[in-house]
């Protein structure tokens, strides 16, 4: 019962590093990616 409970604690653990360290790389690629991929950003401006 143990080895159950140490098991399902470990996989929580490993996703919950696996999604730190994706949430992690995509905050970094925010900050030092250009907004170049935005498809409103001209339409905003031409709508104001």
């Amino acid at each position: 019962m143990f080895k159950a409970i140490r098991r399902l604690f470990g996989l929580f653990a490993l996703l919950a590093i696996i999604f730190g360290a994706l949430k992690g790389i995509f905050e970094w690629l925010d900050r030092n990616g250009e907004d170049d991929h935005e498809i409103f950003a001209e339409e905003e401006e031409h709508s104001l």
